[in-house]
């Protein structure tokens, strides 16, 4: 949201502070797809991370539909692939998934869920993790060749893999629960008094598995670049 970046920044800084907590020595390489920027070569990069969007994998836009073919071909390449929320989505949808507005509505502040399945790269996986989460898009349906690993009843589907190259998840490791916070705070009318409250009480009160998860990234990346 712009009017949170000068006290915030924007998602480059989210990301270079997520993964220097995680692993100080991991590069960053920033591409602009919403202004076309995309690497010259998939091999550019050990792998790559789909981020947030305040967008909707459904909205009628150009960049959208380009990237939705960009994860086809890394899917088809097996190369590394990351998605966090709008990218979660946007990987379930072009692989043959299905994203939309869930009914339920929005879904706010530290989610806590199980899990069905394991990530075969992280050792000694937790069997709970708790995320910040903001979203009313959802994953309603996975690609056939998706694997459930993580859900809660928000969230059916928050966390899928596919094969051992795609990772993918529904919340917010790089979000700070102050930034979180603030974004709850600007949309306090359009969620109501009730669905507001729960989230900032849940963001103050309860601490993200930020940095395990990120860690899990990094043990992703690694696994897909022995």
């Amino acid at each position: 949201m712009p009017e949170l970046l000068s006290d915030h920044g924007d998602q480059t800084d989210f990301y270079e502070y997520i993964f220097n907590l995680a692993d100080p020595t991991v590069k960053l390489r920033i591409y602009e797809v919403v202004l076309d920027h995309y690497p010259k070569s998939i091999d550019e990069c050990d792998g790559y991370l789909i981020t947030g969007s305040k967008l909707s994998v459904y909205d009628a836009e150009d960049w959208i539909r380009k990237l939705e073919t960009y994860v086809q071909l890394l899917n088809e390449k097996k190369k590394a692939l990351l998605g966090v929320c709008f990218g979660h989505q946007l990987i379930a949808k072009a692989l043959g998934g299905k994203s939309e507005k869930a009914s339920i509505g929005w879904t706010l502040g530290v989610q806590n869920y199980d899990f069905q399945d394991t990530f075969p790269w992280v050792q000694d996986q937790s069997q709970s993790v708790g995320l910040i989460h903001s979203h009313q898009d959802q994953v309603t349906k996975l690609p056939k060749q998706a694997e459930l690993i993580a859900s809660n009843t928000r969230v059916p589907i928050a966390m899928f893999k596919i094969g051992d190259h795609v990772m993918s998840m529904q919340g917010h490791p790089e979000f700070t629960p102050e930034y979180a916070h603030a974004v709850a705070t600007m949309r306090k009318e359009v969620l109501g008094e009730e669905v507001y409250q729960k989230a900032s009480d849940s963001l103050k009160n309860q601490i993200a598995d930020n940095v395990e998860v990120a860690k899990w990234w990094i043990d992703f990346f690694q696994y897909n670049n022995q």
